[in-house]
């Protein structure tokens, strides 16, 4: 089986092949990521879409270390201008009607699962805990992913992880 880099290489002469092998290796953890990041199954695959799409176009500059890493800095990247898109197109309507509901009876009905304790998570967390436990990356991958110190990036996996056991626990999911 070749190696990441050796696959990357390959890719950067034009070995489609060689990318389409690495999209197979890497695209679970990148869409989970993006999903992760986006909360939305739909716009985490748009997102993990272009990070493959940005990661052909670039892949000449792929330099060595962790494939791995290296996509997720793409996704990274990719979610962040998705982010920014998403600032610039919310818009406040004052003319709207404001239709108050009550969810009270469903989130005590329903349990609280991983997706919405992600969610309850400041988003430095939310961000670290992706890519540290549900990406796989270590701690420095994630600081040279965010572009983040490492002693935050650490600190925020720490801090996140142990909310999502209490939010976890009190909702009696196992």
């Amino acid at each position: 089986m070749r190696s990441d880099p050796d696959l990357a290489h390959a890719a950067a002469r034009g070995n489609e092949a060689s990318f389409a092998e690495l999209v197979r290796r890497h695209q679970g953890k990148v869409r989970g990521m993006a999903r992760r990041l986006t909360g939305s199954e739909a716009q985490g695959d748009d997102i993990a879409q272009a990070t493959f799409l940005t990661a052909w176009q670039k892949i000449a500059t792929y330099a060595g270390g962790t494939f791995s890493s290296w996509i997720c800095t793409i996704c990274w990247r990719e979610f962040l201008q998705w982010r920014r898109r998403q600032k610039m197109e919310i818009e406040f309507d004052e003319t709207a009607e404001i239709i108050p509901f009550d969810r009270s009876a469903d989130q005590h009905e329903m349990r609280m699962d991983l997706t919405r304790a992600l969610e309850s998570l400041s988003e430095a967390q939310r961000v670290c805990v992706v890519l540290c436990v549900a990406t796989g990356l270590t701690h420095q991958e994630a600081a040279e992913v965010t572009g983040w110190p490492l002693g935050t990036v650490k600190s925020h996996v720490l801090r996140g992880v142990a909310l999502l056991r209490t939010r976890l626990e009190n909702a009696n999911v196992a």
